[in-house]
């Protein structure tokens, strides 16, 4: 066996010096490929360092696209077992011409072998230092293929984690192709703020050198310009950077907020304004995720809006807004100051939370379902993040949505629909880690019963929720305190024994029986 793996490792060399004269290259790659096949990793990795790969990128050279792709298998094979750096610093030209190779899969190739190359200190100093490769990876932001721009946006970002790197992404030739890419089409343009904003989220240094260059700038503009479908790409992106406490920050000084904050002034009477509604929400609704407190005090009339929308008391003309903005207050108050923030506009809150307590009830079942699921997220608090206030906030919440006790919500988790079953247990779930919850667990006559019923859930997605709310029972601090002693002996049974244990049936033969 080694001596045949000898003499393949020798057949491997043989056809690829044998490759640069042959008149039938495809023969010959065909060969050289079965070969490497039959080569493990470690034989494959004791080849010469050295190895003559120009011949395989030259075979690049052809209008056969079978042979191009038998190339790229093979160079699959062998690039893995040479150094990234070295391959970047011996192949330099071989991979600028891949990059505008016309086959995608080359591109694809060259970009990914550039990409690992920068994962390393020494690594991007190769792949910045050779300039016309990095601008032939800027270019490739506008490749045709949105597979290429991917692999593209990822090498670039991987070169821009280094200091040395982000310097060189952004030096005045590479922006000036930057733009020359975003001159090409409306996608090629977007492709390049799409991977600029990705960039700003890598820290301080990325976000400002991003900001310098002047194309954020672009991307700004376009919310409040171009057609409405620009403005909710733009958005969308924006959207991205609230999540940053720099993005914010540059955001406000660029006076992107004031401006949306106009345009969602002009939604109730502007039809065109209202189009943008979904964008506008999403990004507000990040934002008073990310920054409650300055959601209060800088933009209540936008907190507010946003409520009414949710409650039904502002009609924009389509129906669709009611939920996402129900899905944004939820994410909105997903956070202990989240809460807080929510609970300064009581009369919306309180008008918001019979909605959702009704379409919980009463609205298409698909619509139930995330209403349900919005309702859980909003009244999860984990034990480490409650506070008095908090905890004292959401017990008088909960009356607004399914009155004093959980009968209601019980009625629709016994629904003979798994999602709709699925999305009432955990919400049942979020009420087990507050201690109220706890207790209307209790009180509801045959509650305890149910959970610990393993024959109610016959889908695996059923069996964990009841074990979820069982550990979570289980686990809390002040179970103890509100269960009996047999009803916690029977939880903590049911927690040890694990999501899907089923009780074994003993039958015994009796005397006498055939």
């Amino acid at each position: 066996m080694v001596i045949k793996m000898e003499g393949n490792m020798n057949k491997v060399m043989s056809l690829l010096s044998e490759l640069s004269l042959s008149d039938e290259p495809k023969k010959h790659l065909i060969e050289l490929k079965t070969t490497l096949i039959t080569l493990t990793a470690p034989r494959i990795k004791e080849l010469p360092s050295n190895l003559n790969l120009n011949v395989l990128f030259d075979s690049f050279n052809s209008s056969d696209s079978e042979q191009v792709e038998l190339t790229v298998d093979i160079l699959t094979h062998l690039l893995p077992f040479v150094s990234p750096k070295e391959v970047v610093e011996r192949f330099s030209e071989h991979l600028l011409r891949g990059l505008a190779h016309p086959h995608e899969k080359v591109r694809t190739l060259v970009l990914k072998e550039i990409q690992l190359c920068s994962d390393t200190d020494t690594g991007v100093l190769s792949v910045v230092s050779d300039a016309p490769l990095l601008l032939g990876i800027v270019s490739s932001l506008g490749d045709s293929s949105l597979g290429v721009v991917k692999v593209a946006c990822n090498t670039l970002l991987t070169v821009c984690k280094q200091t040395e790197g982000i310097r060189a992404v952004f030096s005045s030739e590479s922006v000036s192709t930057m733009q020359a890419v975003m001159a090409k089409s409306d996608s090629c343009r977007f492709n390049v703020y799409d991977m600029l904003v990705q960039v700003c989220l890598l820290g301080d240094l990325a976000m400002s050198t991003v900001s310098n260059s002047g194309l954020l700038d672009r991307l700004t503009a376009e919310v409040t310009t171009g057609d409405v479908l620009t403005q909710l790409n733009a958005l969308e992106l924006l959207t991205t950077l609230v999540v940053s406490r720099d993005g914010m920050a540059l955001l406000h000084r660029a006076g992107v907020v004031a401006k949306l904050q106009y345009l969602l002034s002009l939604a109730e009477n502007d039809p065109m304004a209202a189009l943008l509604m979904p964008g506008l929400i999403k990004f507000f609704g990040n934002m008073g995720h990310t920054q409650p407190r300055r959601m209060v005090e800088e933009y209540g009339s936008v907190m507010v809006m946003i409520l009414r929308l949710a409650a039904g008391t502002l009609d924009l003309g389509d129906p669709t807004f009611q939920l996402v903005a129900i899905e944004t207050v939820v994410h909105i108050g997903s956070s202990p100051g989240g809460i807080l923030a929510l609970a300064k506009f009581k009369t919306e809150v309180d008008e918001v939370l019979d909605v959702i307590g009704t379409k919980m009830r009463t609205a298409p079942t698909d619509q139930r379902v995330r209403i349900l699921e919005a309702l859980a997220q909003l009244f999860t608090v984990e034990q480490e993040d409650q506070s008095e206030e908090v905890v004292g906030t959401l017990e008088l919440w909960w009356p607004g949505v399914a009155g004093v006790n959980l009968e209601k919500l019980m009625a629709v988790a016994r629904q003979p629909f798994a999602d709709l079953h699925c999305a009432a247990l955990k919400v049942l779930k979020a009420l087990a880690y507050l201690d109220w919850g706890q207790k209307l667990i209790r009180s509801e006559p045959g509650l305890v019963e149910y959970i610990l019923n393993r024959a109610t859930e016959n889908e695996s997605t059923g069996k964990v929720m009841k074990w979820e709310i069982v550990k979570t029972l289980v686990l809390s601090s002040t179970a103890s305190s509100i269960f009996d002693e047999f009803q916690m002996e029977q939880l903590s049974k049911y927690y040890r024994q694990g999501v899907f244990y089923v009780e074994t049936q003993v039958e015994v033969a009796m005397e006498g029986e055939n």
